[in-house]
């Protein structure tokens, strides 16, 4: 029995093992189709643009060129009312155009190739409120404090922070004026690449042009979008989407300039785009009417303007204004749908956005030759946008990358179709996976069949088949005349169930002696019958499938009590 059971248990390892070598050759031979699939899937680490196979990363990508800063220049004047009869204007003794220098930093986006710049209008027209007041308060205060000591002598003199508490808070009477701002868009690092002049003022002036005019505008109060112009062809540009289409829980991806993010007044810093991800909270309405998008975010002062692409890189939303508390909301892009439609812009893409979108694409794509064909095309932008230096580590990264790819075959006279490279390695490696494979699931028949020829018919204890132990010896005909065992019935095991004498124990008091037949091992543990097990006592012995000699016209085994299978079972094989 011990050694029929180590056979069983031997083959279901062997069996256990081939079932695993089979499912690992399949997992192999999937990832070499996948492999031959897509030969370029694999990125090297460091790669410029990021992980460029996501199509929402690669749409960011392709946008950013597009997206500029823009700061709004005004010159403010404060006259400060020292007492009834005696008023000064700072900055003192200035002329036309003097005044304190004051600056609003925002967002816009190129959504024409003709220069024409969605932006929030506040960026181009900031309110004259408290706020702005505040700043030029600031700007003014050391002047006002140094005529306050020397003019007014109080009783102790004032610092120049105690003479902002005291314009803010009205305890000095004061008035604010403004001249008419003016603007500036500045090409950000995502198209220039990183300048070599250290302040802004001395950038090069084909990095920046004037807001010549404001051609559409929603007041601040209202919509608070607006589309100016520049003096600027053939520019990068973002496509407006329906912002109708936008629910909550969607992702969207902002790109601005947030003021937290200028840690110092490099140029090369100030005009850096940074990217946040954002989630659209609801859809409000305003008290005017405007449609806008609440998003839970990093939304910054800067950022105003700025678009909100969704995951094809449209703009589906300008920033506008935020809530204390870090609940952020986006003008709707239909607003500014509206202002385009009113001013019968063109927003077809022009030849720089073309070039630029199918350049990046071959960039991300995994078809064979595409590191050639976006490194030449990559060449070809250069040369005809010599300002675009942006794509510089595009296009060195492509030259690296087409060292090691195959070259595409070029077309023929007869403008047949280019053939890809064929991967013969990787077939190779396939086609031999797969001959293993066959291998082993020839290997995992031939041991069923074996098994199967090894098995005897159902036996009489719980009808189950088993796997004998040695080759498969007839009972004699005689056996066959023998009426058929009864049916099994399981009996309790007890504790010491390899002791035969444990079954013959004293019975519990109070209970009547219990004297079990000898019990019959098969596959399902102990089994008893109801009689004694006969046997006869004729002929040689020889081997059972139990693996103990009885004489073959005996019906049961004289050892362990298992029937003798019936003599029309054979083997297979014979």
């Amino acid at each position: 029995m011990h050694r029929k059971i180590h056979i069983y248990r031997r083959r279901n390892r062997f069996q256990a093992r081939a079932r695993f070598l089979v499912v690992l050759g399949l997992v192999c031979l999937l990832f070499m189709i996948g492999m031959i699939a897509s030969p370029a899937a694999t990125r090297a680490d460091g790669t410029p643009g990021g992980n460029v196979s996501d199509p929402s990363v690669r749409a960011v990508d392709i946008a950013k060129p597009a997206v500029v800063r823009i700061i709004t220049f005004l010159n403010g004047h404060l006259t400060v009312h020292f007492s009834a009869t005696q008023s000064v204007t700072f900055p003192q003794g200035g002329g036309t155009g003097s005044g304190y220098g004051l600056a609003a930093l925002g967002t816009g986006t190129f959504i024409s190739a003709h220069g024409d710049i969605l932006t929030a209008d506040h960026v181009v027209r900031p309110p004259q409120d408290q706020e702005l007041t505040t700043v030029l308060i600031k700007a003014a205060a050391p002047d006002v404090t140094a005529y306050y000591n020397q003019h007014i002598k109080p009783a102790s003199p004032v610092t120049a922070d105690q003479m902002v508490l005291l314009l803010s808070n009205n305890q000095i009477p004061s008035d604010a004026t403004f001249d008419q701002p003016l603007s500036r868009a500045y090409l950000s690092t995502d198209y220039t690449g990183p300048l070599t002049a250290t302040q802004l003022k001395d950038v090069p002036p084909q990095i920046y042009a004037p807001v010549d005019r404001i051609e559409q505008e929603s007041a601040v109060n209202q919509s608070d979008v607006a589309i100016i112009h520049v003096n600027m062809n053939d520019t990068a540009s973002v496509q407006l989407g329906d912002s109708s289409a936008v629910q909550q829980q969607d992702n969207l991806t902002i790109i601005g300039f947030p003021g937290n993010g200028d840690v110092s007044n490099n140029a090369t810093n100030l005009l850096t785009s940074s990217i946040n991800r954002i989630f659209v909270s609801s859809m409000k309405t305003t008290d005017t009417g405007s449609q806008v998008i609440q998003v839970g975010g990093n939304v910054e002062q800067g950022d105003s303007g700025g678009p909100a692409l969704d995951s094809q890189g449209r703009v589906v939303g300008i920033v506008s204004f935020g809530a204390p508390g870090g609940t952020s909301f986006l003008q709707a892009s239909n607003s500014a749908r509206q202002l385009v439609q009113a001013q019968h812009l063109d927003t077809t893409p022009g030849a720089f956005q073309v070039a630029w979108s199918q350049a990046f694409n071959d960039y991300a794509s995994n078809a064979p030759g595409h590191w050639h064909k976006s490194q030449q095309e990559f060449s070809s932008l250069a040369t005809r946008y010599p300002t675009f230096k942006a794509i510089m580590p595009y296009q060195n990264y492509a030259g690296t990358q087409a060292q090691h790819e195959q070259a595409p075959a070029k077309q023929s006279s007869t403008n047949q179709p280019t053939t890809a490279a064929i991967p013969w390695p990787l077939i190779s490696v396939g086609l031999a996976i797969l001959v293993i494979l066959v291998l082993l699931l020839i290997v995992v028949g031939m041991a069923r069949s074996r098994r199967k020829a090894r098995v005897v018919a159902p036996s009489a204890v719980g009808g189950t088949a088993f796997p004998v132990a040695g080759p498969f010896v007839p009972a004699h005909p005689a056996s066959m005349q023998q009426p058929p065992a009864p049916s099994p019935q399981r009996v309790p095991i007890p504790h010491h169930q390899d002791d035969m004498s444990a079954f013959g124990a004293p019975p519990i008091s109070g209970q009547q002696p219990y004297s079990p037949p000898p019990p019959v091992y098969g596959m399902g543990g102990p089994s008893s019958f109801s009689g004694p097990i006969p046997s006869v006592n004729s002929g040689p012995l020889r081997p059972w499938p139990c693996g103990h000699m009885n004489r073959p016209s005996a019906r049961y085994c004289s050892i362990c009590g298992e029937p003798n299978p019936p003599p029309l079972v054979r083997r297979l094989d014979q």
